[in-house]
Protein backbone atom coordinates (compact mmCIF):
# COMPACT_ATOMS: atom_id res chain seq x y z
CA UNK A 1 0.00 0.00 0.00
CA UNK A 2 2.91 2.05 1.17
CA UNK A 3 4.29 1.33 -2.15
CA UNK A 4 1.09 2.51 -4.23
CA UNK A 5 1.02 5.77 -2.66
CA UNK A 6 4.10 6.46 -3.27
CA UNK A 7 4.06 5.68 -7.01
CA UNK A 8 0.95 7.63 -7.33
CA UNK A 9 2.65 10.78 -5.85
CA UNK A 10 5.57 10.17 -8.38
CA UNK A 11 2.86 9.79 -11.33
CA UNK A 12 1.01 13.32 -9.84
CA UNK A 13 4.32 15.32 -9.37
CA UNK A 14 5.39 14.16 -12.67
CA UNK A 15 1.91 14.85 -14.28
CA UNK A 16 1.74 18.00 -12.57
CA UNK A 17 5.81 19.22 -14.12
CA UNK A 18 4.43 18.57 -17.24
CA UNK A 19 1.32 20.10 -17.02
CA UNK A 20 3.49 23.05 -16.13
CA UNK A 21 5.70 23.00 -18.97
CA UNK A 22 2.61 23.13 -21.15
CA UNK A 23 0.65 25.49 -19.93
CA UNK A 24 4.04 27.60 -19.63
CA UNK A 25 4.18 27.64 -23.16
CA UNK A 26 1.17 29.12 -23.63
CA UNK A 27 0.64 31.68 -20.61
CA UNK A 28 1.78 35.19 -22.33
CA UNK A 29 1.99 38.31 -20.99
CA UNK A 30 -1.12 39.96 -20.05
CA UNK A 31 -2.94 36.90 -20.01
CA UNK A 32 -2.68 36.44 -16.06
CA UNK A 33 -2.97 39.74 -14.23
CA UNK A 34 -2.93 41.58 -10.62
CA UNK A 35 -6.34 42.64 -10.94
CA UNK A 36 -6.79 44.08 -7.21
CA UNK A 37 -4.57 45.49 -4.69
CA UNK A 38 -5.49 45.72 -0.65
CA UNK A 39 -2.87 47.55 0.80
CA UNK A 40 -4.30 49.20 3.94
CA UNK A 41 -6.81 47.38 4.99
CA UNK A 42 -7.85 49.06 7.90
CA UNK A 43 -9.75 50.74 9.12
CA UNK A 44 -11.89 48.04 7.75
CA UNK A 45 -14.74 48.94 5.90
CA UNK A 46 -16.47 45.91 5.41
CA UNK A 47 -14.18 43.18 4.18
CA UNK A 48 -11.41 41.33 6.58
CA UNK A 49 -8.53 43.60 7.81
CA UNK A 50 -5.89 41.58 5.92
CA UNK A 51 -3.75 42.83 2.94
CA UNK A 52 -4.26 40.91 -0.31
CA UNK A 53 -3.78 40.63 -4.01
CA UNK A 54 -6.07 39.37 -6.56
CA UNK A 55 -4.85 37.48 -9.66
CA UNK A 56 -7.61 37.08 -12.57
CA UNK A 57 -7.66 34.78 -15.32
CA UNK A 58 -8.06 36.58 -18.86
CA UNK A 59 -8.44 33.67 -20.91
CA UNK A 60 -10.82 31.47 -22.15
CA UNK A 61 -9.09 28.73 -20.93
CA UNK A 62 -8.42 27.17 -17.50
CA UNK A 63 -5.19 27.60 -16.10
CA UNK A 64 -2.89 25.89 -13.60
CA UNK A 65 -0.29 28.55 -12.39
CA UNK A 66 3.27 26.52 -10.71
CA UNK A 67 6.17 27.71 -9.57
CA UNK A 68 5.29 31.50 -9.92
CA UNK A 69 6.39 34.28 -8.07
CA UNK A 70 4.56 37.33 -6.70
CA UNK A 71 7.14 40.00 -6.48
CA UNK A 72 6.66 43.11 -3.78
CA UNK A 73 9.51 45.82 -4.61
CA UNK A 74 12.33 44.05 -3.61
CA UNK A 75 10.68 40.96 -1.76
CA UNK A 76 10.30 37.90 -4.10
CA UNK A 77 6.99 35.63 -2.94
CA UNK A 78 6.95 31.99 -4.01
CA UNK A 79 3.26 31.25 -4.77
CA UNK A 80 1.35 27.77 -4.63
CA UNK A 81 0.03 26.11 -7.09
CA UNK A 82 -2.89 28.03 -8.14
CA UNK A 83 -5.74 26.90 -10.17
CA UNK A 84 -8.32 29.40 -12.09
CA UNK A 85 -11.38 28.88 -14.62
CA UNK A 86 -11.50 30.50 -17.67
CA UNK A 87 -12.65 34.13 -16.41
CA UNK A 88 -11.39 33.33 -12.84
CA UNK A 89 -9.70 35.02 -9.48
CA UNK A 90 -7.43 33.80 -7.00
CA UNK A 91 -6.88 35.49 -3.94
CA UNK A 92 -3.69 35.20 -2.37
CA UNK A 93 -3.40 36.91 1.38
CA UNK A 94 -0.78 35.97 4.45
CA UNK A 95 -1.72 32.23 6.19
CA UNK A 96 -2.67 33.79 9.46
CA UNK A 97 -5.74 35.35 7.39
CA UNK A 98 -7.16 32.53 5.88
CA UNK A 99 -9.70 31.91 8.23
CA UNK A 100 -11.22 35.58 8.16
CA UNK A 101 -12.09 34.82 4.62
CA UNK A 102 -13.68 31.95 4.35
CA UNK A 103 -17.34 33.44 5.90
CA UNK A 104 -17.04 34.98 2.06
CA UNK A 105 -16.91 31.49 0.68
CA UNK A 106 -13.96 33.06 -1.14
CA UNK A 107 -11.30 30.40 -1.99
CA UNK A 108 -8.03 31.94 -1.11
CA UNK A 109 -4.33 31.05 -1.63
CA UNK A 110 -1.89 32.01 1.23
CA UNK A 111 1.79 32.54 1.98
CA UNK A 112 3.88 32.43 5.13
CA UNK A 113 3.73 36.56 5.25
CA UNK A 114 2.20 39.61 2.68
CA UNK A 115 3.31 43.34 3.86
CA UNK A 116 2.43 45.69 1.23
CA UNK A 117 3.93 49.06 1.28
CA UNK A 118 0.78 51.37 2.24
CA UNK A 119 2.14 54.20 0.61
CA UNK A 120 2.54 52.12 -3.12
CA UNK A 121 5.54 49.94 -4.71
CA UNK A 122 6.12 47.95 -7.48
CA UNK A 123 3.67 44.42 -7.44
CA UNK A 124 5.15 41.97 -10.21
CA UNK A 125 3.60 38.44 -11.28
CA UNK A 126 6.68 36.46 -13.06
CA UNK A 127 6.09 33.01 -13.90
CA UNK A 128 8.00 29.90 -13.43
CA UNK A 129 11.06 30.78 -15.81
CA UNK A 130 11.53 34.09 -14.63
CA UNK A 131 9.06 36.00 -17.45
CA UNK A 132 7.21 38.86 -15.85
CA UNK A 133 3.00 38.37 -16.87
CA UNK A 134 1.96 41.49 -15.24
CA UNK A 135 3.92 44.23 -13.24
CA UNK A 136 1.90 47.53 -11.30
CA UNK A 137 3.94 50.12 -9.95
CA UNK A 138 0.86 51.44 -7.87
CA UNK A 139 1.06 54.68 -5.55
CA UNK A 140 -1.59 55.36 -2.65
CA UNK A 141 -2.75 58.64 -4.55
CA UNK A 142 -4.08 56.59 -7.05
CA UNK A 143 -6.87 56.62 -4.51
CA UNK A 144 -8.65 59.95 -5.35
CA UNK A 145 -10.36 60.29 -2.37
CA UNK A 146 -8.54 61.85 0.36
CA UNK A 147 -10.95 59.45 2.88
CA UNK A 148 -10.16 56.13 0.85
CA UNK A 149 -5.94 56.69 0.91
CA UNK A 150 -6.33 56.55 5.03
CA UNK A 151 -6.98 52.54 4.36
CA UNK A 152 -9.89 50.39 3.86
CA UNK A 153 -10.43 50.50 0.30
CA UNK A 154 -9.08 48.55 -2.21
CA UNK A 155 -7.40 49.64 -5.50
CA UNK A 156 -9.67 48.10 -8.74
CA UNK A 157 -8.11 47.57 -12.43
CA UNK A 158 -10.99 49.31 -14.00
CA UNK A 159 -10.79 47.16 -17.41
CA UNK A 160 -9.39 43.73 -17.44
CA UNK A 161 -9.35 44.07 -21.35
CA UNK A 162 -6.81 46.81 -20.72
CA UNK A 163 -4.45 45.43 -18.07
CA UNK A 164 -1.08 47.47 -19.30
CA UNK A 165 -2.63 50.77 -18.21
CA UNK A 166 -1.04 52.43 -15.24
CA UNK A 167 -2.44 55.01 -12.84
CA UNK A 168 -5.46 55.82 -15.27
CA UNK A 169 -6.72 52.51 -15.63
CA UNK A 170 -6.65 51.92 -11.70
CA UNK A 171 -8.98 53.48 -8.93
CA UNK A 172 -10.75 53.17 -5.37
CA UNK A 173 -13.30 50.13 -5.25
CA UNK A 174 -16.58 51.25 -4.88
CA UNK A 175 -18.15 48.47 -3.72
CA UNK A 176 -19.75 49.21 -0.24
CA UNK A 177 -17.29 46.73 1.19
CA UNK A 178 -14.02 48.63 -0.07
CA UNK A 179 -13.73 45.84 -2.42
CA UNK A 180 -14.45 42.64 -4.37
CA UNK A 181 -12.14 39.80 -3.60
CA UNK A 182 -12.59 37.21 -5.86
CA UNK A 183 -15.20 38.30 -8.00
CA UNK A 184 -15.48 41.09 -10.59
CA UNK A 185 -14.43 44.72 -9.93
CA UNK A 186 -16.75 47.34 -9.35
CA UNK A 187 -16.01 49.51 -12.00
CA UNK A 188 -18.06 49.53 -15.62
CA UNK A 189 -15.64 49.13 -18.76
CA UNK A 190 -13.15 51.92 -20.05
CA UNK A 191 -13.82 52.88 -23.52
CA UNK A 192 -11.75 51.74 -25.93
CA UNK A 193 -8.03 53.12 -26.68
CA UNK A 194 -7.96 54.67 -30.19
CA UNK A 195 -4.72 56.55 -29.45
CA UNK A 196 -1.22 56.06 -30.87
CA UNK A 197 2.13 55.72 -28.89
CA UNK A 198 3.84 58.32 -29.01
CA UNK A 199 8.07 58.68 -28.61
CA UNK A 200 7.73 60.29 -25.07
CA UNK A 201 11.97 60.69 -24.13
CA UNK A 202 15.52 59.23 -24.21
CA UNK A 203 18.24 58.54 -22.01
CA UNK A 204 21.64 56.82 -22.07
CA UNK A 205 22.03 54.47 -19.94
CA UNK A 206 25.48 54.18 -21.05
CA UNK A 207 27.47 55.00 -24.30
CA UNK A 208 26.27 52.11 -25.77
CA UNK A 209 22.55 52.38 -25.05
CA UNK A 210 20.02 54.21 -26.23
CA UNK A 211 16.74 54.03 -24.15
CA UNK A 212 13.77 55.59 -26.08
CA UNK A 213 10.61 55.48 -23.82
CA UNK A 214 7.01 55.65 -25.37
CA UNK A 215 4.05 57.02 -24.09
CA UNK A 216 2.22 53.76 -23.12
CA UNK A 217 3.01 50.24 -23.25
CA UNK A 218 4.09 48.40 -26.45
CA UNK A 219 2.88 45.12 -27.80
CA UNK A 220 4.49 42.17 -27.37
CA UNK A 221 7.11 41.03 -28.40
CA UNK A 222 7.94 45.10 -29.58
CA UNK A 223 11.29 44.10 -31.40
CA UNK A 224 10.53 41.13 -33.72
CA UNK A 225 10.00 42.66 -36.95
CA UNK A 226 12.96 43.81 -37.53
CA UNK A 227 14.88 47.13 -36.48
CA UNK A 228 12.22 49.82 -36.01
CA UNK A 229 14.10 53.23 -36.20
CA UNK A 230 16.85 54.86 -38.25
CA UNK A 231 19.62 56.66 -36.07
CA UNK A 232 21.24 59.81 -37.92
CA UNK A 233 23.22 60.77 -38.56
CA UNK A 234 25.65 57.38 -38.75
CA UNK A 235 25.21 55.56 -36.15
CA UNK A 236 24.54 51.74 -37.01
CA UNK A 237 22.10 49.98 -34.52
CA UNK A 238 23.18 46.51 -34.12
CA UNK A 239 19.58 45.52 -32.12
CA UNK A 240 16.82 46.19 -30.13
CA UNK A 241 15.29 44.74 -26.83
CA UNK A 242 12.25 45.63 -24.71
CA UNK A 243 12.58 47.36 -21.24
CA UNK A 244 10.89 45.62 -18.12
CA UNK A 245 9.06 45.24 -16.28
CA UNK A 246 6.47 47.38 -18.03
CA UNK A 247 7.63 47.26 -21.49
CA UNK A 248 7.13 51.39 -22.39
CA UNK A 249 10.68 51.67 -23.59
CA UNK A 250 13.23 50.08 -26.10
CA UNK A 251 17.03 49.83 -25.58
CA UNK A 252 18.64 50.45 -29.10
CA UNK A 253 21.93 48.86 -28.74
CA UNK A 254 24.57 50.85 -30.70
CA UNK A 255 27.53 49.76 -32.74
CA UNK A 256 30.07 52.37 -31.43
CA UNK A 257 29.87 55.04 -28.85
CA UNK A 258 28.05 58.61 -30.32
CA UNK A 259 30.06 61.54 -30.70
CA UNK A 260 29.90 63.50 -27.40
CA UNK A 261 29.19 66.66 -30.07
CA UNK A 262 26.72 65.92 -32.50
CA UNK A 263 22.98 66.13 -31.85
CA UNK A 264 21.36 62.75 -32.83
CA UNK A 265 17.79 61.79 -34.00
CA UNK A 266 15.91 58.22 -33.67
CA UNK A 267 13.08 58.00 -36.26
CA UNK A 268 10.54 55.37 -36.19
CA UNK A 269 10.58 53.38 -39.23
CA UNK A 270 7.42 51.03 -38.30
CA UNK A 271 6.66 48.00 -36.84
CA UNK A 272 5.53 49.97 -33.14
CA UNK A 273 2.11 49.42 -31.74
CA UNK A 274 0.58 49.48 -28.28
CA UNK A 275 -1.12 46.84 -26.84
CA UNK A 276 -4.70 47.48 -28.31
CA UNK A 277 -2.88 47.31 -31.83
CA UNK A 278 -2.65 51.06 -32.67
CA UNK A 279 0.55 51.59 -34.40
CA UNK A 280 3.36 54.15 -33.64
CA UNK A 281 3.40 56.88 -36.36
CA UNK A 282 6.56 56.17 -38.82
CA UNK A 283 8.49 59.21 -38.87
CA UNK A 284 8.13 60.06 -35.16
CA UNK A 285 11.39 60.82 -33.69
CA UNK A 286 13.51 62.04 -30.43
CA UNK A 287 16.95 64.20 -30.52
CA UNK A 288 19.54 62.58 -28.76
CA UNK A 289 22.90 62.26 -28.05
CA UNK A 290 25.79 62.82 -24.91
CA UNK A 291 24.58 64.55 -22.21
CA UNK A 292 26.63 67.41 -20.98
CA UNK A 293 26.98 67.97 -17.08
CA UNK A 294 24.37 70.59 -15.93
CA UNK A 295 26.23 73.83 -14.73
CA UNK A 296 25.01 76.88 -13.26
CA UNK A 297 22.38 78.63 -15.10
CA UNK A 298 22.41 76.00 -17.96
CA UNK A 299 18.99 75.21 -16.28
CA UNK A 300 16.73 77.95 -15.10
CA UNK A 301 13.67 77.01 -12.74
CA UNK A 302 10.83 78.67 -15.45
CA UNK A 303 7.39 78.52 -13.75
CA UNK A 304 6.26 77.17 -10.20
CA UNK A 305 2.57 75.70 -8.92
CA UNK A 306 3.23 75.28 -5.57
CA UNK A 307 0.02 76.30 -4.40
CA UNK A 308 -2.80 73.62 -5.95
CA UNK A 309 -6.40 74.60 -6.36
CA UNK A 310 -8.01 72.46 -3.11
CA UNK A 311 -4.83 71.75 -1.65
CA UNK A 312 -4.18 68.41 -4.33
CA UNK A 313 -0.83 66.95 -5.76
CA UNK A 314 -1.06 68.90 -9.14
CA UNK A 315 2.17 70.87 -7.91
CA UNK A 316 4.58 71.52 -10.36
CA UNK A 317 7.75 72.88 -11.33
CA UNK A 318 8.95 73.82 -14.66
CA UNK A 319 12.29 73.86 -15.72
CA UNK A 320 13.90 75.40 -18.99
CA UNK A 321 17.15 74.39 -21.11
CA UNK A 322 19.11 77.99 -21.81
CA UNK A 323 22.04 76.00 -22.16
CA UNK A 324 23.36 74.61 -26.08
CA UNK A 325 23.36 71.14 -25.20
CA UNK A 326 21.88 68.34 -24.07
CA UNK A 327 20.82 68.13 -20.11
CA UNK A 328 20.14 64.14 -18.76
CA UNK A 329 17.59 64.99 -15.80
CA UNK A 330 18.86 62.02 -13.88
CA UNK A 331 22.11 64.16 -13.37
CA UNK A 332 19.99 66.88 -11.75
CA UNK A 333 18.37 67.05 -8.34
CA UNK A 334 15.26 69.13 -7.05
CA UNK A 335 15.54 70.66 -3.91
CA UNK A 336 13.48 72.69 -1.29
CA UNK A 337 14.21 75.06 1.21
CA UNK A 338 17.81 75.81 2.54
CA UNK A 339 20.87 78.76 1.21
CA UNK A 340 24.09 77.48 -0.16
CA UNK A 341 22.38 73.58 -0.65
CA UNK A 342 18.89 72.65 -0.44
CA UNK A 343 17.22 71.46 2.61
CA UNK A 344 15.77 67.81 0.77
CA UNK A 345 16.43 67.08 -2.94
CA UNK A 346 15.57 64.29 -4.95
CA UNK A 347 16.43 62.83 -8.54
CA UNK A 348 14.95 65.17 -11.38
CA UNK A 349 13.57 62.04 -13.58
CA UNK A 350 15.67 58.68 -11.97
CA UNK A 351 14.80 57.07 -15.14
CA UNK A 352 16.53 59.76 -17.23
CA UNK A 353 14.95 62.80 -19.54
CA UNK A 354 17.60 64.14 -22.42
CA UNK A 355 16.29 67.83 -21.94
CA UNK A 356 17.77 69.36 -25.89
CA UNK A 357 18.00 73.20 -25.68
CA UNK A 358 15.43 75.76 -25.96
CA UNK A 359 12.82 72.79 -24.27
CA UNK A 360 10.82 72.74 -21.03
CA UNK A 361 9.69 69.94 -19.15
CA UNK A 362 6.95 69.66 -15.73
CA UNK A 363 8.55 67.98 -12.98
CA UNK A 364 4.31 66.87 -12.05
CA UNK A 365 3.91 65.59 -8.16
CA UNK A 366 0.75 63.61 -9.36
CA UNK A 367 0.92 63.96 -13.79
CA UNK A 368 -2.56 63.09 -14.24
CA UNK A 369 -3.92 65.82 -11.72
CA UNK A 370 -2.17 68.51 -13.66
CA UNK A 371 -3.19 67.07 -17.06
CA UNK A 372 -7.00 67.27 -15.76
CA UNK A 373 -6.45 70.45 -13.95
CA UNK A 374 -4.56 72.82 -16.47
CA UNK A 375 -4.28 73.30 -20.19
CA UNK A 376 -1.30 70.93 -21.21
CA UNK A 377 -0.43 72.29 -24.66
CA UNK A 378 2.33 69.17 -24.64
CA UNK A 379 1.40 66.61 -22.14
CA UNK A 380 4.70 64.63 -22.99
CA UNK A 381 6.89 67.77 -21.28
CA UNK A 382 5.11 66.99 -18.26
CA UNK A 383 6.85 63.99 -16.40
CA UNK A 384 5.65 62.42 -12.99
CA UNK A 385 8.74 62.90 -10.09
CA UNK A 386 6.68 61.10 -7.18
CA UNK A 387 9.13 62.59 -4.46
CA UNK A 388 8.88 66.21 -5.93
CA UNK A 389 9.03 68.36 -2.25
CA UNK A 390 6.17 69.80 -1.20
CA UNK A 391 6.30 73.54 -1.56
CA UNK A 392 5.00 75.51 0.95
CA UNK A 393 2.03 77.56 -0.23
CA UNK A 394 2.62 81.13 0.09
CA UNK A 395 6.60 81.11 0.50
CA UNK A 396 9.46 78.84 0.09
CA UNK A 397 12.55 77.99 -1.96
CA UNK A 398 13.21 76.02 -5.04
CA UNK A 399 16.50 74.64 -5.25
CA UNK A 400 18.34 72.33 -9.13
CA UNK A 401 21.88 71.21 -8.34
CA UNK A 402 23.52 68.66 -10.41
CA UNK A 403 24.10 65.26 -8.66
CA UNK A 404 27.01 66.02 -6.85
CA UNK A 405 24.51 69.06 -5.13
CA UNK A 406 26.51 71.73 -6.85
CA UNK A 407 23.90 74.78 -7.32
CA UNK A 408 22.26 75.29 -10.51
CA UNK A 409 19.47 77.39 -9.87
CA UNK A 410 17.42 78.51 -6.56
CA UNK A 411 14.38 80.47 -6.44
CA UNK A 412 13.25 82.05 -3.01
CA UNK A 413 9.30 82.39 -4.15
CA UNK A 414 6.38 84.36 -2.00
CA UNK A 415 2.70 85.36 -2.53
CA UNK A 416 4.18 89.05 -3.11
CA UNK A 417 5.68 87.95 -6.73
CA UNK A 418 1.99 87.20 -7.63
CA UNK A 419 -0.39 89.46 -9.55
CA UNK A 420 -1.40 92.10 -6.56
CA UNK A 421 -5.17 92.14 -7.72
CA UNK A 422 -5.20 88.55 -7.52
CA UNK A 423 -8.71 87.78 -5.07
CA UNK A 424 -6.51 84.15 -4.32
CA UNK A 425 -3.31 82.79 -5.89
CA UNK A 426 -4.99 79.02 -5.13
CA UNK A 427 -4.16 77.27 -8.14
CA UNK A 428 -2.00 80.13 -9.88
CA UNK A 429 1.50 79.45 -10.99
CA UNK A 430 3.88 81.82 -10.67
CA UNK A 431 5.89 82.20 -14.72
CA UNK A 432 9.53 83.90 -15.10
CA UNK A 433 9.50 86.71 -17.63
CA UNK A 434 12.93 86.85 -18.77
CA UNK A 435 14.93 83.55 -18.98
CA UNK A 436 17.78 85.78 -18.95
CA UNK A 437 17.17 88.13 -16.27
CA UNK A 438 18.43 86.70 -12.99
CA UNK A 439 15.69 84.12 -11.10
CA UNK A 440 16.15 85.73 -7.97
CA UNK A 441 14.40 89.24 -9.40
CA UNK A 442 10.67 89.86 -8.00
CA UNK A 443 9.96 91.82 -10.76
CA UNK A 444 10.94 89.40 -13.14
CA UNK A 445 8.34 87.18 -12.30
CA UNK A 446 4.34 87.30 -12.40
CA UNK A 447 1.13 85.27 -12.06
CA UNK A 448 0.23 82.82 -15.02
CA UNK A 449 -2.72 84.92 -16.85
CA UNK A 450 -6.80 83.91 -16.25
CA UNK A 451 -6.79 83.03 -20.37
CA UNK A 452 -4.84 80.03 -20.18
CA UNK A 453 -6.08 78.64 -16.94
CA UNK A 454 -3.78 80.48 -14.72
CA UNK A 455 -0.65 77.82 -15.33
CA UNK A 456 0.78 76.58 -18.64
CA UNK A 457 3.26 73.55 -17.52
CA UNK A 458 5.67 72.10 -20.19
CA UNK A 459 5.03 74.95 -22.72
CA UNK A 460 6.47 78.80 -23.37
CA UNK A 461 4.95 81.30 -20.61
CA UNK A 462 1.77 83.49 -20.69
CA UNK A 463 3.21 86.33 -19.25
CA UNK A 464 6.62 87.43 -21.40
CA UNK A 465 8.90 90.76 -20.71
CA UNK A 466 8.65 92.20 -24.02
CA UNK A 467 11.96 92.40 -26.21
CA UNK A 468 12.56 96.60 -25.77
CA UNK A 469 15.77 97.96 -27.45
CA UNK A 470 18.50 99.71 -25.52
CA UNK A 471 18.63 103.35 -23.96
CA UNK A 472 18.34 105.27 -21.33
CA UNK A 473 14.92 105.19 -19.94
CA UNK A 474 12.73 102.68 -21.72
CA UNK A 475 9.02 101.87 -20.69
CA UNK A 476 7.07 98.81 -23.03
CA UNK A 477 4.46 98.67 -23.58
CA UNK A 478 3.37 102.77 -23.51
CA UNK A 479 -0.11 101.43 -22.93
CA UNK A 480 -0.58 98.92 -20.95
CA UNK A 481 -4.04 96.91 -19.23
CA UNK A 482 -3.58 95.01 -15.72
CA UNK A 483 -6.03 92.72 -16.12
CA UNK A 484 -4.35 89.60 -16.19
CA UNK A 485 -5.57 88.09 -19.34
CA UNK A 486 -2.02 87.35 -20.76
CA UNK A 487 -1.75 90.28 -23.30
CA UNK A 488 -0.28 93.71 -22.10
CA UNK A 489 -0.85 92.87 -18.00
CA UNK A 490 1.71 95.15 -17.06
CA UNK A 491 4.57 97.87 -17.56
CA UNK A 492 8.71 96.77 -18.31
CA UNK A 493 10.57 99.65 -16.80
CA UNK A 494 14.17 99.42 -18.38
CA UNK A 495 17.15 102.00 -17.62
CA UNK A 496 20.30 101.98 -18.17
CA UNK A 497 23.25 103.06 -16.08
CA UNK A 498 26.28 104.84 -16.31
CA UNK A 499 28.35 102.36 -13.64
CA UNK A 500 28.04 99.73 -11.40
CA UNK A 501 26.82 100.51 -7.86
CA UNK A 502 24.25 102.95 -8.68
CA UNK A 503 21.68 103.40 -6.20
CA UNK A 504 18.15 104.06 -7.97
CA UNK A 505 14.71 105.10 -7.08
CA UNK A 506 11.43 104.95 -9.41
CA UNK A 507 8.62 106.38 -8.60
CA UNK A 508 5.04 106.67 -10.54
CA UNK A 509 3.24 109.66 -10.72
CA UNK A 510 -0.42 110.79 -11.63
CA UNK A 511 -1.18 113.70 -13.95
CA UNK A 512 -1.34 116.05 -10.67
CA UNK A 513 2.13 115.15 -9.61
CA UNK A 514 0.89 113.54 -7.03
CA UNK A 515 3.20 110.27 -5.92
CA UNK A 516 0.78 106.88 -6.40
CA UNK A 517 3.63 103.99 -6.47
CA UNK A 518 7.38 104.01 -5.10
CA UNK A 519 8.45 100.90 -7.06
CA UNK A 520 11.98 101.28 -6.16
CA UNK A 521 13.68 103.05 -3.41
CA UNK A 522 17.40 103.15 -3.21
CA UNK A 523 17.82 100.42 -5.21
CA UNK A 524 21.42 99.20 -5.34
CA UNK A 525 21.84 98.02 -9.07
CA UNK A 526 24.34 97.36 -11.53
CA UNK A 527 24.47 99.07 -15.21
CA UNK A 528 20.85 97.70 -16.19
CA UNK A 529 17.54 97.84 -14.16
CA UNK A 530 14.14 95.96 -14.95
CA UNK A 531 11.16 96.44 -13.50
CA UNK A 532 7.50 95.64 -13.47
CA UNK A 533 4.49 98.13 -12.77
CA UNK A 534 1.24 96.26 -12.79
CA UNK A 535 -0.46 99.61 -12.28
CA UNK A 536 -1.12 99.81 -9.15
CA UNK A 537 -0.55 101.74 -6.31
CA UNK A 538 1.21 101.79 -2.21
CA UNK A 539 -1.80 100.28 -1.24
CA UNK A 540 -1.76 97.72 -3.59
CA UNK A 541 -5.22 99.04 -5.07
CA UNK A 542 -5.55 99.57 -9.15
CA UNK A 543 -4.67 102.99 -10.14
CA UNK A 544 -7.85 104.76 -12.38
CA UNK A 545 -7.11 104.89 -15.96
CA UNK A 546 -5.04 107.50 -17.55
CA UNK A 547 -1.40 108.93 -18.50
CA UNK A 548 1.27 108.64 -15.08
CA UNK A 549 4.67 109.62 -15.38
CA UNK A 550 7.77 107.07 -14.41
CA UNK A 551 10.37 109.28 -12.68
CA UNK A 552 13.69 107.47 -12.84
CA UNK A 553 16.69 109.02 -10.53
CA UNK A 554 19.95 107.57 -9.51
CA UNK A 555 23.11 108.55 -7.94
CA UNK A 556 26.54 107.54 -7.40
CA UNK A 557 29.60 107.94 -5.34
CA UNK A 558 32.08 109.10 -8.03
CA UNK A 559 29.20 110.22 -10.76
CA UNK A 560 27.24 112.85 -11.49
CA UNK A 561 23.53 112.18 -10.60
CA UNK A 562 21.08 111.20 -13.21
CA UNK A 563 17.46 111.58 -13.95
CA UNK A 564 15.03 110.61 -16.73
CA UNK A 565 10.76 110.54 -17.36
CA UNK A 566 8.77 108.89 -19.31
CA UNK A 567 4.76 108.60 -19.40
CA UNK A 568 2.93 105.37 -19.35
CA UNK A 569 -0.71 105.26 -19.85
CA UNK A 570 -2.99 102.83 -17.68
CA UNK A 571 -6.05 101.58 -19.11
CA UNK A 572 -8.38 99.68 -16.56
Amino acid sequence: MKSINRNHLWLASFLLLALQGSLLGQIRRYDIIISEIMADPTPAVGLPAAEYVELHNRTDSACLLVGCTLRLGNTAKALPAISMDSGGYAIVVAEKYRGDFEPLGIEVYTLSSLSITDGGQLLTLNDASGAILHSVAFRKQWHEARIKQDGGWSLELMDDRQPWLGQEGWASSVDPSGGTPGRANSHAPLPPDRTAPLLWRATMPDSLTLRLWCSEPLAPPATSGGDPFELTPGILLVGVTEVPPHYDALDLHLAAAPDSLTRYRAIVTGGLTDCAGNAMAVGAALEWGMAHPPEAGDLIINELLSHPLGGTDADFVELYNRSDHLLDLKAVKIGSGGDTLPDKAVTAVSSGMLLPPGHYVALCKDRRLTLTEYNCRDPLALVPCDSLPAYANSAGVVFVTDYGLRPIDRLAYDEGMHYGRLTSTEGVSLERLDPERPTQDDGNWHSAAESVGFATPGYANSQQAPIVSDGDLTVEPEVFSPDNDGFEDFACIRLQLPANECRLSICLYDQRGTPVRHLVNNALCGTEALYRWDGDDDRGQPVPSGLYIVDARWWHAERRPGHRRKVVAVYN
